[in-house]
């Protein structure tokens, strides 16, 4: 058959190879008179190459020297055109700043103009004239950490003598260079602009890159050609031009001023190479003769010798290449006739399926190897292989090793063809599958338990991805498809109605208000990077509407139950607030009469005599005014309001009140202990005032209840570091423990009478928590007990400054 003489002539390729290269290798060489020939054309390309380049070189030197000489200017030119274009920027700045004021909105915006069209800006800040930093803008190419010089005592001293000279001179002003190691963005310069504000003044402080500015000064179309850089005196501080002395030809280099920088900073360029221009020299025309002569007789000689050194690399070459892919392939390679007998497999075969490959040539079906009774891929494809020729097909296999074991594996069939096209067997690659196999089983059970856990959460998750076509809808689990739908839209409806930013980490939680779903959610948003620079926005948002409806209802009765206690407060102290009033109003009709006689009978009215009755009368119509005015306010209904109050104020107004207290509970006695200073505090006066008269009147019917000999209630503040402890202490009965435990329960009441309702402790434990607090109760030394909450010091500049005296 025809196969079976491709065969046989692959193996007559194989045994002839060697003789082959050896006489490949024999006619390789020239004959030995040809090189005396050789040698005297290779030194006449010498002297002649020689002589063409010293004289080339002597014309082209002075033109790489005008040309270098010209693009170094440029170059030059390009810097002082940034810097004055940064300096020009920096003005812009500043009168908006005058405009608008030194604030983080506009120094923020500007400042990332400018950053933006000058990248070599890596720092602006907005400093006063002992170089103390108020506002600054970071180029976001560079992370915080890179940036060592962010406290105004970290500056070195040239950018310090820079601060002075410019406040000094009211002028803008350039600093010299420094370098910091580990900061990639030095060495650095900086730029001082001064200005005034009223009859305060700044500085615009620029940070410049000096590798950034020379990068972006220098013209794309100059680079192949020359490289720039900085220099102090002779030493590099930025670019990468290796300095030469201006005397050393070898690559010529020219050192020029770089305004408006420092005048110890020089900008420095040379030829990345020396070039000759060598078709500008008329050595050209009769060189190029004698080089096609050259070239002619070289191409007769050597002809030969080049067609059989090509075929014994080529031949090398295949070799190489076949012993090679062989060493380093990881795939068992079979290939068969088409009688599925195996004639060749490499060493890969032995260590895949334990057998070597004398105990497999010659071998057909079945294969000792073949562990399952699947048919042979070549049946299966036996009327495929000429539809789509050197396509592989793919099939899973189990291996059974020579040891019995087994494993899964990827096989790879395809046709084997001869050099003239025809069918003359198959190939076989085998690859150990199981760990492939093993990971595709536990990535698809991580997908499952992913999706598990995703639907699991009570919350709406997803993921939506911004791209230039709009915003795509990414994760999703099965709440956010059933209260949001199946796009982005509820998504970014939620997100938009967020107020805060998302903090420099890029994340934001809070519970927002959504208008378009008429719905409360707690949500928390992360932005994500992905490696491949892909942004996607994380969200779990939670329907909380439920939550805080029940929680408006609850502030609304808890509203209502504040107000009734007051109000019950009061009704319980009516006879005495009826007393209270009356006797001021009992003095005014006695002095109102006192002063009727007086000017009735007197024959001379003493004008200093009634003015002074009179005087009473006004002071007992405000002391009746006053009383009012506290009840009114006591009883007024109105939500919690935390404002800055003084603390003196609200024991004053709760004095008057308690003053009610001792007359309605004869022999019992309010003590106030305040210290010689009391601050301001943070709370809702009223509500406070409820508080202490609540604990005021029970510890008063306590003292009663209990008969206790000492009626002393007292009224105490102790003022701590942040907060101020307020305390209604009695010598009453106390509370038991077992009674701790429930007293601040709603409808728990400690009256023996039973007319309690219970919702006293409970209210002021209420309001104690609006204030960011909690009502507790401590026994008393000597008996009785202690009931106390903290408020929340008010620190203001004067409280600050009296703190610090």
């Amino acid at each position: 058959m025809t196969y079976k003489k491709h065969i046989s002539q692959s193996n007559d390729l194989l045994d002839g190879f060697s003789s082959a290269f050896a006489g490949i290798k024999s006619h390789s060489n020239l004959p030995s008179g040809t090189t005396p020939f050789i040698w005297a054309i290779a030194v006449l390309i010498v002297v002649i190459f020689s002589a063409f380049y010293f004289n080339v070189r002597a014309n082209n030197e002075t033109i790489l020297r005008t040309n270098l000489m010209k693009s170094t200017a440029k170059v030059a030119d390009n810097i002082e055109m940034r810097m004055r274009g940064i300096s020009a920027s920096m003005a812009r700045m500043i009168e908006k700043m005058e405009l608008d004021g030194i604030n983080p909105a506009v120094v923020n915006k500007y400042g990332r103009e400018i950053i933006s069209s000058s990248p070599e800006v890596i720092l602006l800040r907005v400093i006063e004239p002992s170089g103390k930093g108020l506002e600054s803008v970071v180029n976001p190419r560079l992370g915080r950490s890179d940036l060592r010089q962010y406290n105004y005592l970290d500056y070195p001293q040239v950018v310090r003598d820079a601060i002075g000279d410019a406040f000094l001179s009211n002028r803008v002003s350039y600093s010299s260079f420094w370098f910091t190691p580990g900061d990639i963005s030095s060495p650095s310069v900086v730029i001082i602009y001064p200005f005034a504000i009223g009859e305060k003044t700044y500085a615009l402080l620029a940070r410049l890159s000096l590798n950034k500015l020379l990068e972006v000064s220098t013209p794309q179309s100059l680079l192949s050609d020359y490289e720039f850089s900085f220099l102090h005196g002779t030493k590099e501080i930025a670019g990468r031009a290796a300095y030469n002395p201006p005397d050393d030809y070898t690559i010529p280099s020219y050192v020029r001023a770089a305004d408006p920088l420092p005048p110890s900073i020089q900008l420095y360029g040379c030829n990345v190479l020396e070039r000759p221009m060598i078709f500008a020299s008329p050595l050209i025309y009769w060189l190029g003769a004698l080089m096609l002569f050259l070239l002619l007789s070289l191409f007769f000689l050597n002809r030969e010798m080049r067609r059989n050194q090509s075929d014994l690399e080529r031949a090398l070459k295949e070799l190489e290449l076949r012993r090679s892919i062989e060493d380093s392939m990881n795939l068992a390679l079979i290939i068969t006739d088409l009688d599925n007998k195996i004639v060749y497999t490499n060493g890969q075969t032995e260590e895949i399926t334990g057998y070597s490959e004398e105990e497999l040539l010659g071998k057909t079906p079945p294969y000792p190897f073949w562990g399952d009774g699947s048919e042979l891929p070549s049946q299966l494809l036996k009327d495929r292989p000429h539809e789509e020729p050197g396509k592989p097909y793919r099939f899973d296999l189990t291996i059974r090793r020579k040891n019995d074991e087994t494993l899964e594996a990827l096989m790879l069939a395809m046709p084997f063809y001869s050099a003239y096209n025809e069918h003359i067997g198959w190939i076989y690659m085998i690859q150990d599958n199981t760990v492939e196999a093993q990971s595709m089983n536990l990535t698809n059970d991580s997908i499952a338990s992913y999706e598990r856990l995703l639907n699991s959460v009570l919350s709406c998750i997803s993921a939506v991805m911004q791209k230039p076509t709009g915003s795509m809808l990414g994760i999703h689990n099965n709440h956010y498809t059933e209260q949001l739908g199946n796009t982005a839209d509820g998504h970014l409806e939620i997100s938009k109605a967020f107020k805060e930013p998302f903090d420099p980490q890029g994340n934001r939680q809070g519970e927002v208000w959504v208008d378009s779903l008429g719905r409360w959610f707690s949500v928390a948003e992360a932005r994500v990077t992905l490696p491949g620079g892909s942004h996607f926005t994380l969200q779990s948002a939670l329907d909380i509407t439920k939550r805080k409806i029940n929680e408006q209802e609850f502030e609304e009765q808890t509203s209502k139950m504040e107000n009734s206690s007051r109000l019950i407060t009061l009704g319980e102290m009516a006879s005495t607030i009826t007393h209270e009033i009356n006797q001021p109003l009992t003095a005014i009709t006695a002095y109102a009469n006192t002063a009727l006689e007086v000017i009735d009978r007197a024959p001379e009215v003493n004008k200093a005599q009634v003015l002074e009755i009179y005087r009473k009368i006004a002071n007992q119509a405000a002391r009746i005014d006053k009383i009012i005015k506290n009840i009114r306010a006591f009883a007024k209904r109105r939500p919690t309001t935390l404002e800055c109050v003084s603390l003196n104020s609200v024991f004053s107004d709760t004095m008057e009140l308690g003053r009610l207290i001792e007359k309605k509970y004869a022999g019992v006695q309010v003590v106030y202990e305040l210290p010689a200073v009391v601050p301001d505090v943070i709370c809702d006066p009223v509500q406070i005032m409820q508080i202490l008269m609540n604990l005021i009147r029970n510890a008063a019917e306590a003292i009663l209840e209990h008969g206790s000999e000492d009626k002393t209630i007292t009224v105490s503040a102790k003022v701590g570091a942040k907060d101020v402890e307020l305390s209604v202490g009695d010598h009453g009965p106390g509370i038991s423990d077992t009674m701790k435990a429930s007293l601040f329960t709603p409808f728990f009441s400690t009256k023996k009478n039973g007319l309690g309702l219970g919702l006293g402790l409970s209210t002021c434990q209420t309001i104690a928590e609006s204030h960011n607090s909690r009502l507790r109760v401590r026994d008393n030394e000597g008996g009785g007990a202690v009931f106390f909450f903290d408020l929340k010091i008010c620190f203001t500049k004067d409280s600050e400054a009296q703190k610090q005296k």
